[in-house]
């Protein structure tokens, strides 16, 4: 069962009073057909799973180019409500991913709606005419399952969610019904048909939709940076001939409609253009050509800094670095009672996180739940990526050992020395403000070719207030090291402080410093931090967890593990590319009747 929490009813005034629905896309934007609302600049908004809270009220501040365009194509609009919508309340829809809906194997999809009489909503089981035929280039044709409420005109701007997950495929955009419109009996047959514009065609015209929408060409991360440079933006060229310029000899067809703006063109190669086995994805031709038509200014200085973080760039520092195929393990304690823990392991696909497989373990059973939950995951991850195993850990528990983590006695070796392991905070992830900052911290890291560490010495430790302001100013590459395991005083304190400002990655060894500094210099954990010094100064910062790997894989491999510089190495990394933020599980839908004109029009 998947609450529809997102649902809401939208109302309009005037002479022609209309009523639909919404999608909350946040906390302040509600997205809608632009029929809904067409004529009107306000509207206001009732959350279905409010019935009792007042109306919101809303502005209108995007409208798709309906109906300008024939067969009812650019059907969209937003609303922007005056005040936002508490967490507690509801939250923004989670969109099904890039044609995740179609094909031989669609999944059964579902419509909500407000037919007439029924102000509550009701849904309607559908499917996608068979054949994939598309009307004016974006809109697909659907159908009634032949069972329950058909699509009607009360199901208008109302969403398609997949019925097993419901995610939000796209929006109903018109109904057709005739069952009981016969005037004698020979009836014509009954009409169920409706029309969606999906979430592919929505992001076109409502840019900020395209992060949410996950399986494009690049990261949701960088489709974000790429749609707030490009909403708006003009250049001197033609869009299409950038189009056909970016996809040069790939043989690719033109848009089935021509696109008004670079947004359109940018949006098109990252959700239809499959990547190319043999070169970068023709989006990177696409942003250096604009780029190049834009002259200097805030939109040429923009897609550069792009460009310079893409790994597959060509000639780009930024290639390093592996593509991950992120594992997340997120371990807490359980108020079931001591001694047990709540375990919660997902993929992370495209930048978007998975739905976990949760439960709840005692503590002898930890290691061996977790590596055997850990062995199914890594089955089910595509070849073209390397497997990364982040450990998202309270902050009392980043020192636990979970690269060692073994099954049984018979594993050969521990965990951290076959994968890429790394360990994150989850106070830090549930902070937006120290989210932020990391995202800061990240910027001058992308081009890095090599990375240089603030080194802790044990023998002249400085306090946490210093190094916060040592490590926080954002232009600052330095990634601290710690000679000892950050547990209690002295380092636990150090590693606050890297993160409070932001560090992306914080690297020490388990083995505390057991040297009398009065009478010597040197220590093993001294030693330690030059030997990882030398080791990492040619390895990119995004490419950390690969080295941190073949480090432990030598140590292992030694005569003598224990007494191997690299035993013992642990690595706190977080990279926001990688790692989306935490998930907010809610959802949206919209629908609406169609106003009845004035007799004449």
């Amino acid at each position: 069962m998947h609450d529809v929490l997102w649902l809401a009813r939208i109302t309009t005034g005037g002479p022609a009073p209309t009523t639909g629905a919404g999608i909350l896309v946040s906390d302040r934007r509600v997205l809608t057909c632009a029929h809904v609302v067409y004529g009107q600049d306000r509207a206001a908004v009732r959350l279905v799973n409010r019935p009792d809270d007042p109306e919101l009220p809303a502005t209108v501040v995007r409208r798709g180019p309906w109906p300008a365009r024939p067969g009812g194509a650019g059907d969209v609009a937003v609303l922007e409500l005056d005040q936002p919508v508490p967490a507690h309340v509801a939250g923004p829809a989670r969109f099904a991913p890039l044609h995740s809906w179609s094909g031989l194997q669609a999944p059964q999809l579902a419509a909500y709606g407000f037919p007439a009489g029924h102000d509550g909503g009701l849904s309607s089981e559908i499917r996608l005419t068979r054949g994939g035929f598309r009307i004016g280039g974006e809109l697909v044709q659907l159908e009634h399952e032949g069972t329950g409420m058909p699509l009607s005109p009360g199901f208008s701007g109302g969403p398609v969610v997949i019925a097993a997950t419901g995610e939000v495929v796209g929006l109903v955009t018109a109904a057709q019904d005739t069952l009981w419109r016969g005037t004698d009996e020979r009836a014509r047959p009954a009409v169920r048909l409706g029309q969606m514009l999906p979430g592919e065609a929505l992001a076109r015209y409502v840019p900020e939709l395209a992060e949410h929408l996950s399986g494009a060409a690049v990261a949701p991360y960088a489709v974000r940076e790429l749609s707030v440079l490009l909403d708006g933006a003009e250049v001197g060229a033609d869009p299409l001939e950038l189009y056909r310029a970016a996809v040069g000899s790939l043989g690719c067809p033109d848009p089935p409609t021509r696109p008004g703006s670079l947004w359109e063109v940018c949006w098109y190669l990252l959700s239809e253009v499959s990547h190319p086995p043999d070169r970068p994805h023709p989006v990177l031709d696409f942003a250096e050509s604009v780029a190049g038509a834009a002259g200097a200014g805030p939109l040429r200085e923009g897609l550069h800094r792009w460009l310079d973080g893409r790994p597959d760039r060509p000639g780009g520092t930024a290639g390093r670095g592996e593509r991950w195929r992120p594992i997340l393990v997120d371990i807490g304690p359980s108020g079931a009672g001591p001694g047990m823990f709540h375990v919660a392991i997902s993929t992370i696909r495209d930048g978007v996180l998975g739905e976990p497989h949760a439960s709840t373990v005692t503590r002898p059973r930890l290691q061996s739940f977790v590596r055997d939950r850990i062995d199914r995951e890594l089955g089910q991850l595509e070849p073209d990526g390397a497997e990364l195993i982040i450990f998202a850990l309270p902050r009392k528990w980043l020192t636990q050992p979970v690269h060692t983590f073994t099954r049984r006695r018979a594993d050969f070796g521990p965990l951290g020395a076959d994968h890429a392991v790394v360990v994150v905070d989850q106070q830090r992830r549930a902070d937006p403000a120290d989210r932020r900052q990391l995202e800061i911290k990240w910027g001058p890291l992308r081009g890095a070719q090599g990375t240089v560490l603030h080194v802790v010495h044990c023998a002249s430790l400085p306090d946490g207030r210093k190094l916060y302001h040592r490590l926080r100013p954002g232009e600052r590459t330095e990634l601290p090291a710690l000679p000892g395991p950050p547990k209690g005083a002295p380092y636990e304190p150090l590693l606050a402080a890297a993160l409070k400002a932001g560090a992306p990655a914080v690297i020490w060894q388990q083995h505390a410093c057991t040297t009398d500094h009065i009478h010597s210099e040197t220590c093993r954990n001294t030693r330690f931090l030059a030997r990882l010094a030398d080791e990492l100064a040619d390895v990119a910062p995004a490419d950390l967890p690969r080295r941190i790997k073949e480090l432990r894989h030598q140590a292992e491999e030694s005569d003598d593990p224990a007494g191997h510089w690299a035993d013992g190495l642990v690595l706190l990394w977080e990279d926001p590319e990688v790692l989306p933020s935490p998930h907010r599980p809610y959802r949206v839908a919209p629908t609406a009747r169609q106003p009845r004109l004035p007799a004449g029009q």
